[in-house]
Order: C-alpha cells, then sequence, then structure tokens
C-alpha cells in the first residue's frame, strides 16, 4: 500500500510540474516604455573602450580607456499619441595624459544635455541637441540610436519570440542595409523587478558627415557590430540592466589644407548600462 501511494505521489508530483513548465512557457508579456510626465531615470554606466587608428598597414594610435557615465532621463511631455519627449542628460569622464606633462594623468570631463522624442514601442523619432550645436555628433548619434535600439513588437509576446528590424542608410555612392535581431530568451528577476531578458546581434552602419565648423573634414562609414543582453521590466516599462559589446570598424577619411588621408578605426568596447534610480516630480 506504501508502495502504492508513494507511486501515485510520483505521478502527481511529475504531472505537477509538467503543468507548472507550461503555465510558464505559456506567460505572454507586452514590451512597452512606460513614459509618464515628471519621470525620472538615472543610470550609471561603465565603458571599457580599446581603440586602434591604421593608416595603412600601420598602426599609428592606440588608447585604453575607461569612460564613466551617469545618464538622467526626465520626461517633460508626454503628447496626445502617447509620443513622448525625453530631456537626457548625459555627464562622462576618462583619464588621459597630461599634453604638458606626460607623466600627469588627468582627469577629462564632458557634458550634454538633448531632447530625444520616442514612442512607447521605442521608436525614436527626433534628437536634438541642447547644449551644442555640432551637426556631425547630433546625426551620428540619432543614427546610433535608431539603429540600436529596440522598436518592440506589437501585441503579447512570449519566451522564445524573436523579431528584425531593419534600417536603410543613404551613403553617397550607393544604398546600405543595418540589421538587429533581438529575441526574448526568458522571464528573470533582475535587481528587484520581473523582467524580459532580451538578447541582440546587430549590424549598425553610421554614416560620418562633415561638419561646417570644423577646420579638418571628416566623412566616412562606421559598421558597429553589438551583442548583448537588456533586461527590461515590463511591468515598469523601462531598461533595467544592459551589457553590450560592440566592435567598431571605421573607414574614415580626413582632409585639412587640400591634404587628404585615409585611415582605419578598430574600436573593441564592453559597456554595462544600469539603473540606480527611479523617482516621479510632481
Amino acid at each position: 500500500m506504501k508502495k502504492l501511494t508513494a507511486s501515485l505521489f510520483a505521478v502527481i508530483l511529475i504531472g505537477s510540474a509538467i503543468l507548472v513548465a507550461c503555465e510558464q512557457g505559456e506567460k505572454t508579456i507586452v514590451l512597452r516604455y512606460k513614459y509618464t510626465p515628471g519621470l525620472k531615470l538615472v543610470y550609471h554606466q561603465d565603458m571599457q573602450r580599446n581603440a586602434r587608428v591604421v593608416v595603412g598597414d600601420s598602426v599609428i594610435e592606440k588608447s585604453n580607456n575607461k569612460y564613466v557615465l551617469s545618464v538622467v532621463q526626465a520626461v517633460e511631455e508626454v503628447r496626445a499619441d502617447s509620443t513622448a519627449v525625453i530631456r537626457e542628460t548625459d555627464s562622462w569622464s576618462y583619464a588621459r595624459p597630461s599634453k604638458g606633462d606626460t607623466t600627469v594623468i588627468d582627469t577629462v570631463s564632458h557634458q550634454r544635455t538633448m531632447l530625444v522624442t520616442v514612442r512607447p514601442d521605442g521608436d525614436i523619432l527626433d534628437v536634438q541637441f541642447v547644449d551644442e550645436s555640432n551637426e556631425t555628433n547630433r546625426a551620428y548619434i540619432k543614427n546610433f540610436m535608431e539603429q540600436g535600439m529596440p522598436v518592440f513588437p506589437s501585441g503579447e509576446i512570449s519566451p522564445g519570440f524573436s523579431w528584425t528590424q531593419t534600417s536603410k542608410v543613404i551613403m553617397p555612392d550607393q544604398t546600405m542595409e543595418a540589421k538587429s535581431t533581438y529575441k526574448l530568451t526568458a522571464l528573470v528577476r533582475e535587481a528587484g523587478y520581473d523582467c524580459a531578458l532580451i538578447e541582440v546581434d546587430g549590424n549598425l552602419i553610421i554614416p560620418i558627415e562633415p561638419s561646417p565648423s570644423d577646420s579638418i573634414t571628416s566623412i566616412g562609414v562606421e559598421r558597429i557590430h553589438t551583442t548583448g543582453k537588456m533586461y527590461f521590466a515590463y511591468k515598469e516599462g523601462m531598461v533595467v540592466l544592459q551589457r553590450e559589446r560592440w566592435i567598431i570598424e571605421g573607414d574614415h577619411k580626413s582632409t585639412k589644407k587640400g591634404k587628404t588621408e585615409a585611415y582605419k578605426l578598430l574600436v573593441e568596447s564592453d559597456v554595462d548600462f544600469a539603473l540606480v534610480e527611479r523617482s516621479t516630480v510632481q
């Protein structure tokens, strides 16, 4: 009798495990940013960047820098169509040898503020700088955000779902296509939030446009291969953690005083982007 009872108990346990597994597999979620006026998100970002500049077969410059960034995103406006205007302030610093004395290490700090117009699905509509007018930088960042940020699919999805987004990139001599693939791999807990774990494998193509204000005219294209993971809190509608690796191969031409020089920019970057504060300003 005990054996029969034990066997029945084992069957019940197995059946329960199968039922739980099926229920977990069938769980669906909707991926959307949830922007509300006054919402403030503060992120800490670490970037380790190794770069080489190559002319012909020679490496003429090497650098290895760690950048520490604070990213503050404040929702200034949510329009009737749910489009949000976000004021993003990026502050970053890094160490480099002093120009006057290479044995002395200086800490260099910068800050940039921009207004980003975005839909709840993550589609970037516009990027405008507030405190500078460098059109080359603005165009680069806008292209990077448009191609590198996921535009979430409509409707409910479950783990195992993947989608691909493409962008047409118009170059002076040809039209190219940037493509990124995203996959919802699991539903997990991260930093106290219920998160969608999304993997990315993308190939971005960023044109380098000349800036009229620079004495050196630079043109070219940068191809960026991105791989990594995003932890997206789907109930709160925000990124909690993002870890990516960027492999950049840039083909550049710079012209100064009528002389043009071609060079390659080869960069490897590891980026960690983590939420440190979430609040609402009334």
